[in-house]
Order: C-alpha cells, then sequence, then structure tokens
C-alpha cells in the first residue's frame, strides 16, 4: 500500500510541475509580425519596459494636468475602488500587490496583481478594467472615464511584469496602450 501512495504522489507532482510548465510557456511564445516571429524579451528586459512605460505614464499625466488643470473627473471613492478591485482578485484569481493613488489632479490609480494564470487574466483583463475605471455614456471614447489615468501592471509568479495597460484622458484627446511579454497576452486588439 506504502508504495501505491508514493506513486500517486509522484504522478501528481509531475502533473503540478507540468501545468506551471504550460502556463510559463505562454511568456516565452514571442510575437508575430509581418517582419517575423520575435521573441519575447527575457526577464530583465521585461522589468525594465515596465520600469520605462510607468515612467512615461507619469510623464503624459504630468504634462496634461499643467494643460487642462480645469478639467474635473468624478472619481470613486477609494473605498470604492478597493471593494471593486478586491472583488476582481477574487474572481480573476491574482494577488494585489499594491495600490498607489496618483494626483497629477485629481486620482489616478497604479495597480500591481500578481497571477499564475497569466492567459486567463489577460483574456479578463478588459472585463477587470472596466469595473475598476468604469465609463459612464459620453460623447467620444475620451469621455465619461472616472479617473484622468489608470495604470495597471500584471506580474508573474516569478514578479516579472508580463502585461501592462494605462490611459490618460485629461486633455482634448484621451490616450492609453498595453504592452505584452508575447502575443498571447495582449489584452487588446492591436496592429
Amino acid at each position: 500500500m506504502p508504495s501505491c501512495l508514493a506513486a500517486v504522489v509522484l504522478i501528481a507532482g509531475c502533473s503540478s510541475h507540468s501545468t506551471a510548465s504550460q502556463s510559463d510557456a505562454v511568456l516565452t511564445a514571442g510575437y508575430d509580425s509581418l517582419q517575423g516571429h520575435r521573441a519575447s524579451p527575457d526577464a530583465a528586459a521585461a522589468a525594465a519596459t515596465a520600469r520605462r512605460t510607468e515612467r512615461a505614464w507619469r510623464r503624459e499625466l504630468a504634462k496634461r494636468a499643467r494643460e487642462a488643470p480645469l478639467q474635473s473627473f468624478d472619481n470613486l471613492s477609494v473605498a470604492a475602488l478597493r471593494a471593486r478591485l478586491h472583488k476582481a482578485a477574487r474572481a480573476h484569481d491574482f494577488d494585489v500587490v499594491s495600490l498607489a493613488l496618483l494626483r497629477p489632479r485629481q486620482l489616478a490609480p497604479k495597480v500591481i496583481v500578481r497571477t499564475q494564470d497569466y492567459r486567463g487574466l489577460a483574456t479578463s483583463m478588459p472585463e477587470i478594467l472596466r469595473s475598476l475605471d468604469p465609463r459612464r455614456r459620453a460623447g467620444t471614447d475620451a469621455e465619461g472615464w472616472r479617473f484622468e489615468g489608470f495604470y495597471l501592471e500584471a506580474r508573474d509568479r516569478h514578479d516579472i511584469p508580463f502585461l501592462i495597460t494605462f490611459t490618460f484622458w485629461r486633455g482634448r484627446s484621451g490616450g492609453g496602450g498595453q504592452w505584452a511579454r508575447s502575443e498571447p497576452l495582449y489584452p487588446f486588439d492591436h496592429g
């Protein structure tokens, strides 16, 4: 009997490792484009990209705060944002690493999360963002957002960034962007 138990534990261990390896494989799937296949960035390059992206987002928020200081946003309360973030974490299997509230003029949340379900989080990202920064009906896509900017960075189980989305809505025209460590991890269509 004890030898059967050891075999079951060994099989379960192999299965768990295989699942983690399959999940990790999406991080290095690379990018396909008209120019051909390009490799995914390694951990150091992914971390450097995240730092550059966050700095650029902060600069854009500051510039827009100077250019359009009177524009107003109907921010969610901090308590409501925290509650929505924790609800999304439970529903989409991620941990909240940090929540920082920047104040270019009003609130611009910067959220960092961690998960082991990389593809699942990427697929759910549009829904998650709609719940965290809900938009009321407005004339253009740049109008009606609750926050003047939003930054969300997702990290893998090794604490390496694999997905970033960001927005900035203050000013004449809004904008934003996304970055992913491989093609299958982009949450939104891109060209």
